[in-house]
């Protein structure tokens, strides 16, 4: 299939549900191989915080949710070759990750992550214009106490791949020494703004650069599974929707069925 074919279904919200329910028709994550998932969410309206508990006890059934410290270290050594590990991961610190998902992590007992743009939490960004409202210390506090963890998202999420290595440096340097001070907790891990290889960041560089500001991993947001240490500094991500059913969860991680051709 072309590459401009798939895009036009992509951007085609009926050819795209079209293409993933055929899709799930053949694919399960009760198949999927052996690995690490790690799960990026954004947003977690309160209108879908139901079909965003079912989500998570849907992959429950298929694997074993693991914080981010647990992951790191199980793709480090190699280690996620005998079954599923499911990290969930939030991006950008959005209020309604505390106010949406935080009760549903604490009822079901799954660890994350929330990966936090340093400094947006003492001031916001306030051109958006849709009333988008963020996490403050308060609501941070909150999300520690309920024993869940936090990494960095830059200091101002700008791309990196238009950064001078001068520049990549800072943001990664100064938004985990900031976090570091005002939560008390080390950062260990980093997710980068957007997360494209090429487009947002520099593949070769910037893992680097992370490595050598202490980080353990380096998020992005290809889809794929991690398996081994070379995964560590360019960890897949599947971006996720917290609207969506559990067929396009199979659709988009799931193995072949058996009876798949």
């Amino acid at each position: 299939m072309s590459g401009t074919f798939q895009h036009f279904i992509r951007d085609t919200r009926g050819l795209r549900e079209t293409a993933l329910l055929m899709r799930a028709l053949t694919r399960s994550v009760a198949t999927a191989p052996p690995g690490l998932y790690t799960l990026c969410y954004h947003h977690i309206a309160a209108a879908h915080q139901e079909r965003f508990a079912q989500q998570l006890r849907f992959l429950e059934r298929h694997g074993e949710f693991v914080t981010a410290d647990r992951a790191a270290e199980l793709v480090a050594r190699g280690a996620t070759g005998q079954s599923r590990h499911f990290l969930v991961s939030f991006d950008d610190g959005y209020l309604d990750n505390h106010a949406v998902a935080l009760p549903v992590l604490k009822a079901l007992s799954v660890p994350a992550i929330l990966f936090l743009v340093s400094d947006w939490i003492d001031a916001p960004p306030t051109d958006r214009g849709d009333g988008t409202r963020y996490m403050d210390r308060v609501a941070v506090a909150d999300w520690l106490a309920a024993g869940l963890e936090i990494g960095s998202h830059s200091a101002t999420h700008r791309n990196l791949a238009r950064l001078s290595e001068t520049e990549v440096t800072e943001e990664l340097t100064r938004s985990r020494r900031d976090l570091e001070a005002m939560t008390g907790r080390p950062v260990r891990h980093f997710a980068c703004p957007w997360g494209v290889a090429h487009c947002d960041f520099d593949p070769v560089r910037d893992p680097a650069l992370a490595r050598q500001a202490g980080y353990r991993s380096f998020h992005t947001t290809r889809r794929g599974v991690a398996r081994g240490p070379d995964d560590l500094m360019l960890m897949p991500r599947h971006v996720m929707e917290p609207e969506w059913r559990l067929y396009q969860i199979n659709a988009l991680m799931g193995g072949r069925t058996r009876h798949a051709r």
